[in-house]
């Protein structure tokens, strides 16, 4: 049976980020990632390549985590 798909979990990454102590205002100043197009992710928009490449390594960065550890959901469960 193949694996269940899964995508990068966004609301996590912000959610990491929000607990090492980043705010919407912090992550667009240290991405370039405006604001509400941070909100778009929080709700379950996805970004373009780049722009979720910028964020996951930032998000890499301020939790001291291998980029390759980037949080993930199934895009068919509940919380997707």
């Amino acid at each position: 049976m193949p694996a269940a798909p899964t995508r990068v979990d966004w609301f996590r990454i912000l959610d990491d980020l929000k607990r090492e102590g980043y705010g919407l205002r912090d992550i667009t100043h240290f991405t370039g990632i405006p604001r509400s197009t941070l909100l778009t992710y929080r709700a379950g928009s996805e970004p373009g390549y780049s722009t979720g490449q910028k964020l996951v390594m930032f998000w890499a960065q301020a939790t001291s985590r291998d980029a390759a550890s980037v949080p993930m959901v199934n895009p068919y469960s509940y919380r997707a």
